[in-house]
């Protein structure tokens, strides 16, 4: 027996232990790991049919030639995810669509209540009574792709990229990847709150909700319906405000419709900015024709704006606000050197006898009039010496040194974009007086820079107004931000004041017209026009055009290059 208890004496010991270490882990986890998986990699249990049909489904789908651009992802995220599920299916269970599933339908078919069109999401209708595998692999293919839409519409990818309805629309919409928000909602024990939750919570984007659903009051489908019965609506002329078609129209539906609409439109392009805008930002509302300051959702400033016309376009973008100049010069940017700068330089003369007998001013006085500097290859030369109707203004470099006259005032906000657009002052002030002020060549003009430098050097530096006005009566001096401050370029034609109410502004591009006819075809926005407020400004400012006399040359020139 002896030599018997020795040879099994190890193996005894060894069990032992491993039966104390098992029970220790069981204790302190409340699982038998590590030998819970021991056996996964002999045996692995065969996924249920629907899930096995749900596969050949998607692959199926994936392999169709007619599948739309923004339903490739979808169908790539939703392929990855139920390769790699295990067990039942997410919204279809035996005896039909399961709890989840029904939390997910009803919510989709809530999509108008949040701006959205609920007809534009197709979901599975299963028949009583036991379904076959296949039936149940469609309805879930079925409701997990409206899954995967509704996160992307109610993110702003209803337009993928907003500049194909126009240039002047730079965003791209915060869409999140549809591999997350399967992972997500798979994971949530409440589906149907995950998909509210994907919505904007910008106080406006809640605030214009609320005012569209009292608006359509119980009508869920007034936009279909009230679209179906408009007469001869669509050549009437809208009022100059681009708000609402007048009371005495004597068509309330048209009227709603139209309100309703751009309460939708506006909704749709708050999806598009950054989810964060920034504790602390800058909000620059074009047809508002208004700056704010925003701390913590409380605006700490406010000020007038003169923003860009028409034929001048200010942009809609997000950039981050990275310098403050004092007493900066300007360089002409290449539009208008091209379109105002050089029918000028081409009608002048060289300083010649021509130029002395017709009256025509020379090149280099014409440059003078405004303090204009012009280098060729970095280097300063005479305008005179120069065939302008031949030349290629491009290569040519016109710069205007700081000073009273400078078209940019005495300071220069930055935020870098592609679209070279910048906030600054100007020393024409008459133009904050009127309520149209779209008048500018895309920049923004500030009616009160120095507060709003105050203001935004208080934050980033701790400055004292006081420090900022020794920087006012110093040279020239360049600030550079510390601290992240984004600066949103935003069309908001219709916002919700603090008591609730709407506001409505100009349509000034005709983004509203745009939109309009891509969303709801029939709602009969008309593109305001301006010319005449353009107009009266510059026969103000120029004899040509019928106007009392300039005051001089170069205030006439001012308005003309001004940013």
């Amino acid at each position: 027996m002896r030599p018997a208890t020795l040879r099994f004496g190890p193996w005894i010991l060894l069990g032992t232990g491993l039966a104390f270490y098992s029970g220790l882990v069981s204790h302190l986890t409340n699982t038998w790991a590590p030998w819970a998986n021991l056996g996964a990699g002999l045996w692995t249990p065969a996924p249920n049919p629907a899930l096995v049909a749900v596969r050949k489904g998607l692959a199926q789908l994936a392999g169709q030639p007619n599948v739309a651009a923004a339903s490739a992802p979808d169908l790539a995220a939703a392929a990855a995810f139920y390769d790699a599920h295990a067990g039942s299916l997410l919204w279809v269970a035996e005896s039909g669509i399961s709890a989840a599933g029904n939390a997910v339908i009803t919510e989709i078919r809530k999509a108008d209540d949040w701006g959205l069109r609920a007809r534009d999401f197709s979901l599975p209708q299963l028949p009583t009574g036991a379904i076959s595998d296949e039936v149940a692999a469609a309805a879930e293919i079925q409701l997990t792709l409206a899954v995967l839409k509704y996160a992307r519409h109610a993110r702003g990818g209803r337009f993928a990229d907003p500049s194909t309805i126009s240039k002047l629309l730079d965003y791209t919409p915060p869409v999140r990847p549809p591999r997350e928000i399967l992972a997500d909602i798979a994971a949530s024990n409440a589906p149907d709150a995950y998909l509210r939750s994907l919505h904007p919570k910008h106080e406006q984007f809640e605030g214009l909700r609320r005012a569209f659903l009292k608006l359509r009051g119980g009508n869920g489908e007034i936009i279909d319906k009230l679209q179906a019965s408009l007469p001869q609506y669509l050549g009437s002329e809208m009022p100059r405000t681009g708000a609402t078609a007048s009371a005495g129209s004597g068509n309330d539906s048209a009227d709603k419709i139209v309100r309703l609409a751009r309460i939708l439109i506006n909704m749709e392009r708050w999806r598009w900015l950054p989810a964060d805008l920034g504790e602390f930002h800058v909000w620059n509302n074009v047809p508002e024709f208004l700056t704010r300051v925003v701390r913590k959702n409380e605006t700490i400033h406010s000020d007038r704006v003169v923003a860009g016309q028409p034929d001048w376009a200010t942009p809609a973008f997000s950039a981050d606000l990275k310098m403050i100049v004092f007493h900066p010069s300007w360089g002409v940017p290449d539009g208008i050197k091209r379109k105002e700068l050089l029918p000028l330089l081409r009608s002048s003369s060289r300083g010649d006898l021509i130029g002395f007998l017709t009256g025509a001013q020379s090149s280099r006085a014409v440059l003078e009039e405004h303090k204009l500097q012009v280098y060729y290859q970095g280097r300063p030369i005479d305008a005179d010496q120069v065939d302008w109707s031949n030349a290629n203004i491009a290569a040519y470099e016109f710069r205007q040194p700081p000073g009273p006259t400078n078209v940019l005032g005495a300071i220069k906000f930055i935020f870098p974009n592609k679209h070279d657009v910048y906030m600054h002052d100007t020393p024409d002030r008459d133009l904050f007086a009127r309520s149209f002020r779209g008048l500018s060549h895309g920049c923004m003009r500030v009616a009160d820079p120095r507060r709003l430098a105050a203001v935004l050097l208080a934050q980033d530096k701790g400055w004292s107004e006081q420090q900022v006005g020794n920087l006012l009566n110093g040279a020239t001096r360049e600030v550079e931000l510390t601290t992240r401050i984004p600066v949103h370029m935003t069309y908001f034609t219709t916002i919700v004041d603090r008591q609730g109410s709407l506001q409505t502004f100009g349509d000034l591009y005709g983004l509203d017209t745009r939109m309009g006819a891509i969303l709801f075809k029939k709602v009969p926005f008309v593109t305001p026009r301006y010319d005449d407020e353009i107009k009266a400004v510059r026969a103000r400012q120029s004899p040509a055009s019928g106007g009392a006399p300039a005051r001089s040359l170069a205030e006439a020139l001012s308005n003309i290059f001004s940013p």
